[in-house]
């Protein structure tokens, strides 16, 4: 009987990564494929015929005309792409004979849509109740419970939507730093309790909840054995500006992190794909929201890897197109060629290096 409820917990488990595992690669796909549709709009606005859009790379597993573009589903859902014809066809322009701003908009708008899915998500999510995340640089709201372990000793005593209010008689709205510093006070001083005050149907309580030794110090939830979620009181216009002012310190934030990269060559904080696919699976593990922060972070991440100036990024094309238009002439396809090869086996080449980290990483983490 024992063995069967191991087996069982054992495969649920196994699902839940499977699961985490596919919805992390769908939610990375999303947003390579939210990219493209930036660059396909501003195809179709000015008029450049755009012969395929695929979510997906590899076999084309369904396809359906619409318009003059063929819409594919394929077999690898590890992205996805937007042919764009360089010469005109089937009455329609190509890239190559549209002016240099309509080019410069076109390459702009895979990158804009980056951002863009960045704003809308952290809006939303502002909009609906924000969770609490590590990536998160500052709280809006009072804590609020979201699920309490049920072998925590606090169970029974807190309960889901509970409202923290004050820990030992310090006020935590918008200073989630108050908690940390209380319950570590508490370590400081072997005490295994704190007093809270709590709001409960809209009435206040106070209570005292036991910490948890055997915990991290410094995790409120590991400490308490509850997590909590961020159910913000915002209406969309307040929603909408705590969703670009979040955006905008990503932005910065990554742009500054890549100055210091440059600075200091340390790769240190650095992922390749391994990490980034293993972190996903680990974030998409605690829920929905939590994913979709992550994947509104990377997708700044992306939006500004692509301002690269290599071939295969958006930035190396506006380069081309750039020299091309002063140069009043376009470079040979062999020239082409021989840059975009370099560019592709110097980005594999970086991705080889940052994957085997990733596996030493991995390793280091979960067997040394």
């Amino acid at each position: 009987m024992i063995s069967n409820i191991l087996s069982l917990q054992s495969l649920t488990h196994i699902f839940s990564i499977i699961s985490s595992i596919i919805l992390s690669l769908l939610g990375i796909t999303g947003i390579i494929v939210f990219h493209e549709f930036g660059h396909f709009i501003f195809c179709k606005f000015f008029g450049v015929y755009t012969p395929t859009f695929s979510v997906g790379m590899g076999k084309k597993l369904y396809r359906k005309m619409i318009g003059q573009t063929e819409f594919c589903i394929s077999a690898a859902p590890l992205g996805g792409y937007v042919e764009i014809a360089n010469e005109t066809s089937n009455g329609q322009k190509g890239f190559n004979s549209i002016n240099y701003l309509q080019k410069f908009l076109i390459i702009l708008g895979g990158i804009g849509f980056n951002m863009l899915f960045a704003y809308i998500v952290f809006s939303a999510l502002f909009y609906v109740g924000m969770p609490d995340s590590a990536f998160m640089p500052y709280e809006n709201t009072y804590p609020i419970v979201q699920t309490i372990s049920p072998a925590s000793i606090n169970h029974g005593i807190l309960e889901s939507d509970d409202i923290i209010i004050a820990i030992n008689n310090q006020a935590v709205q918008n200073q989630s730093e108050v908690i940390k510093h209380e319950i570590n006070s508490c370590i400081a001083d072997d005490k295994t309790d704190v007093n809270v005050v709590i709001e409960r149907d809209n009435q206040q309580h106070s209570i005292t909840l036991q910490l948890n030794p055997d915990k991290k110090p410094l995790l409120l939830e590991d400490r308490l054995e509850l997590c909590f979620t961020r159910k913000a009181p915002l209406n969309l216009m307040q929603s909408i500006s705590n969703g670009i002012t979040l955006t905008n310190f990503y932005i910065i934030t990554i742009f500054s992190s890549l100055k210091n990269l440059v600075n200091t060559k340390n790769t240190q904080g650095l992922a390749g794909p391994i990490m980034t696919l293993t972190s996903s699976t680990k974030i998409a593990q605690k829920g929905i929201k939590s994913l979709l922060i992550f994947l509104a972070i990377i997708s700044i991440n992306l939006g500004i890897m692509n301002l690269l100036p290599l071939p295969i990024f958006d930035g190396g094309q506006f380069v081309l197109f750039t020299i091309e238009t002063l140069m009043k002439r376009e470079m040979s396809d062999s020239i082409k060629e021989m840059i975009g090869m370099f560019s592709w086996v110097l980005i594999l080449g970086l991705m080889i290096v940052f994957s085997i980290k990733d596996v030493y990483t991995l390793i280091y983490q979960y067997l040394l």
